[in-house]
């Protein structure tokens, strides 16, 4: 059944004014909070044309504080509800909606207000192509952030001025490696500078390790991963890796560290 709402001046906002819940204020719907520093976000997650209620979907909010990114994720009930409590007051924060593989445009909001009751949408065809709305920082931006896209070692710094992106996005983009496919492999990542390897039968892509354990499945691993969550990225050369890895770094490697949560 549709919901009724009310459109505003943002193309991708819209403000709730039914059947949201009965409750109407910060307390009623995060009751443990503290509405003096805290914002609350409380809406459903519909298809781009508002049309449909998107159930079982994540609704992620990421920000800048105190020199470090910050994340909250929540799920959408069966009704396609969310309800994201604990966000700073008086903060630009960027929220998206996240489904599998698929990504919602990013939705920049302030929360001036304790509660917001807002409707976000997400893309139902596909993961899109943020190169676009990277722009100019992919190539040596202000802050640093282009050198999460060229530097062998990316930090937490790197990182701040993006948008919210995964680590699959950002590694996709880099210009020390290329993502290929390959027969029977599926898809692989290999450093520019470095030729694939067949070992036993299947091909060998660059050693990926998260938090230093290795990830059989590189692709699986990072296509999930947000940036917020990582403290440091290191991308290897052959002659790095295989000291640190031995044969397993024969083409490369990629070690990424995550933030102490």
């Amino acid at each position: 059944m549709r919901h009724s709402f009310v459109r505003l001046l943002a193309p991708v906002l819209f403000l709730v004014v039914a059947n949201t819940a009965a409750a109407q204020s910060y307390i009623d719907f995060c009751p443990t909070g503290d509405e003096t520093a805290e914002a609350a976000v409380v809406g459903y997650l519909t298809d781009p044309e508002g049309e449909t209620i998107v159930p079982g979907a994540t609704v992620a909010a990421s920000w800048v504080q105190d020199n470090a990114r910050q994340r909250i994720e929540v799920q959408t009930n069966l009704e396609g509800l969310f309800i994201m409590c604990g966000l700073p007051k008086d903060m630009e924060v960027s929220l998206r909606a996240l489904l599998g593989d698929r990504r919602g445009e990013p939705v920049p909001y302030t929360t001036a207000a304790a509660l917001a009751q807002q409707d976000l949408f997400i893309s139902l065809t596909g993961e899109p192509d943020v190169r676009e709305e990277i722009g100019s920082l992919s190539g040596g931006g202000s802050g640093g952030s282009g050198r999460a896209f060229s530097s062998e070692i990316i930090r937490a710094d790197d990182l701040l001025n993006l948008p919210e992106m995964s680590v699959y996005d950002l590694l996709r983009r880099h210009q020390l490696l290329r993502f290929e496919r390959m027969s029977g492999a599926g898809e692989v990542i290999l450093l520019i500078s470095a030729t694939s390897s067949s070992r036993a039968g299947g091909m060998q892509s660059v050693q990926l390790r998260i938090n230093e354990r290795r990830e059989p499945d590189t692709i699986g691993a990072i296509r999930d991963l947000s940036i917020d969550e990582v403290s440091r990225i290191e991308i290897l050369t052959r002659t790095e890796a295989s000291a640190r890895y031995g044969g397993d770094g024969f083409v490369g490697g990629i070690n990424i560290t995550l933030r102490n949560r």
